[in-house]
């Protein structure tokens, strides 16, 4: 968690968030959001589909997202917003590393926002989203 906002600067590096395609962390997901595709679980039903394999869900994929935000900024700044592209299936069985890069930092009256550029890359090296973020803090 970043403790001090004065010392954020372009092209700083948010720790990464990484998670691993489990359908433990895919079933919890669903749960909350009755989100319970088959092609999430099955390989049939995911092949039978054009994909390789059981695959994450669009939502879960921009929740990881704000979860590097939030974990980076704790619970004193606030996230205004967060767009997300993706470009690949987030696969069961492999890892997802979740990373954010400070493209912008503008410190206006009272408070100071960040801009971020975000990305996930499987362990393939595959891009599997991008997207970008503008965060407060007081």
């Amino acid at each position: 968690m970043m403790n001090d906002m004065a010392k954020v600067k372009v092209g700083d590096q948010l720790p990464t968030f990484i998670r691993k395609g489990t359908v433990d962390h895919w079933n919890r997901f669903a749960a909350v959001n009755y989100e319970y595709a088959p092609h999430h679980w099955d390989y049939e039903v995911a092949k039978n589909e054009g994909f390789d394999a059981p695959f994450a869900m669009a939502p879960l994929q921009l929740a990881f997202f704000h979860a590097i935000l939030r974990d980076w900024m704790g619970q004193t700044g606030r996230i205004i917003g967060v767009s997300a592209k993706l470009k690949g299936p987030f696969f069961k069985d492999t890892i997802l590393t979740v990373s954010g890069k400070i493209k912008a930092v503008d410190k206006r009256d009272r408070e100071t926002f960040i801009d971020l550029d975000l990305a996930q890359i499987d362990d393939g090296d595959r891009s599997i989203a991008i997207g970008e973020a503008r965060i407060a803090f007081p």
